[in-house]
């Protein structure tokens, strides 16, 4: 296992940080279970997304030579359009079948991904962004390592249940760390501001600032907006949190207790890019409910003082606090007692 390795290992203690559980192992089969459910929902889903685009498709029009083609559909400027979309759509339709019903093949798994990565970077030649379709490529690409056999072989041993979990988990795990590569980038940005003396993330305006310049950029009334830009200091500790959220999220992976409510947080920033400016994140709502929020390394029980506790960084204040209230209570109890 990649995990074993020495390196890997030592990286992986320090993210843990002290929430080292024992192996769940009476719950592999149940976490196997929920394992193989989530993945099936994953293809289901992306044989409607493919479905729903194949539609739009139909209505490209024009010379391909306006267009600024990636690499991946690069050949469209090889072939007639009409020719290029009768291809695509039926490459989607085949890929999404398949990989509804055969998606336990490798070969299967491997044409959804090329057929998504033609989707995305046709999108991403006519409107130049779309982060939730690069997730669910990624996602797509790390259930590669999924092993290939029939579910009833696999889960007969616990060696098979644990590869599937192991490759299922590259999923959540990569999510993660892309919401950290962001909090960094962020983090970075506000810190260059502060050390130039310019409004920057650190800032207490910095919301608002963001608020407002998103609104006069492109037109739109985002419904919360007001309230951020009229009382600037609101946003100050939502900014800051959502630093902490994102920076810390790939260490949230190796806290299981932590996966449902980190999905959560990160569903509630979305809900908030859409209330505060006005963008839409659909598919990262659905990776955080389906790989977080509906977690199969997720304990069933987690009580507040555990998931407290295994907060990165403030953890530790969390439980030196409760450590100190379960001393005041034996004292205090010992002294009625005398």
């Amino acid at each position: 296992m990649i995990m074993r390795l020495p390196a890997l290992r030592r990286i992986r203690r320090v993210l843990q940080g002290p929430c080292v559980e024992a192996p769940r192992w009476r719950e592999h089969r149940e976490m196997f279970d929920h394992a193989v459910l989530l993945v099936g929902v994953f293809y289901a889903v992306t044989a409607y997304r493919l479905y729903d685009e194949s539609r739009d498709l139909t209505f490209l029009a024009g010379p391909v030579d306006n267009l600024d083609l990636l690499w991946p559909v690069f050949w469209m400027q090889y072939v007639p359009l009409d020719s290029a979309v009768w291809v695509l759509v039926h490459l989607a339709l085949v890929a999404g079948l398949m990989g509804l019903l055969f998606w336990r093949f490798l070969s299967v798994r491997i044409l959804v991904s090329v057929t998504l990565l033609q989707f995305m970077a046709l999108r991403l030649s006519y409107y130049g962004f779309g982060h939730g379709y690069h997730e669910w490529f990624w996602i797509s690409v790390c259930f590669w390592f999924l092993p290939t056999g029939r579910k009833r072989d696999i889960e007969a041993q616990r060696i098979g249940r644990m590869d599937f979990l192991y490759a299922f988990g590259f999923a959540p795990a990569l999510m993660l760390f892309f919401y950290t590569l962001s909090g960094l980038y962020k983090l970075l940005h506000a810190t260059v501001a502060l050390s130039q003396g310019v409004v920057g993330g650190f800032s207490p305006s910095a919301m608002a600032v963001t608020v407002a310049q998103r609104a006069l950029e492109t037109g739109a009334e985002p419904m919360w907006a007001g309230v951020i830009i009229d009382m600037p200091l609101l946003g100050w500790p939502i900014y800051l949190s959502l630093y902490f959220v994102e920076v810390v999220s790939i260490a949230v992976f190796f806290r299981p207790s932590l996966h449902r409510v980190w999905g959560v947080l990160l569903i509630g920033f979305h809900f908030g890019t859409l209330l505060f400016l006005d963008i839409e994140f659909p598919l990262h709502i659905l990776i955080n409910a389906l790989f977080f929020v509906m977690s199969p390394f997720a304990p069933k029980e987690s009580g507040w003082r555990s998931m407290l506790s295994a907060v990165p960084v403030f953890g530790g204040l969390f439980r030196l606090g409760f450590g100190w209230s379960a001393t005041v209570g034996r004292v205090n109890s010992r002294a009625v007692s005398g």
